[in-house]
């Protein structure tokens, strides 16, 4: 499962970056990649999150659950059609990244 992981982490990103580029150029299909790539990033942020730290209420991995939630909220903006979706869609973006930073990394192994 390891090895998956980063694979599922990598698939998650390209997908919402296209889905976003199919929404900006107002393709129909653009909505369904982007909503896929939400769905395998909840995935990985669940199966990372460290539940022993969310129970002990650790700041950092109970805002990192918080994010998951906004983004199944997100998730389910797109479906029930509300005005302000791509807002909040970018809110968890953006804080979904500001959460995770170390993840990325510009350094090669």
């Amino acid at each position: 499962m390891n090895k998956i992981l980063p694979i599922v982490y990598t698939i998650a990103t390209i997908l919402i970056i296209i889905g976003a580029l199919f929404i900006l150029q107002a393709e129909k299909y653009g909505l369904a990649v982007l909503s896929l790539g939400l769905v395998l990033n909840v995935f990985y942020r669940f199966s990372t999150l460290n539940y022993e730290s969310v129970k002990s209420f650790k700041i950092l991995d109970v805002l990192r659950l918080a994010n998951i939630l906004f983004m199944i909220v997100a998730c389910a903006g797109f479906f029930y059609d509300w005005n302000q979706k791509f807002n909040f869609l970018i809110l968890t973006i953006v804080f979904d990244l500001l959460l995770n930073l170390k993840e990325i990394s510009f350094k090669s192994k």
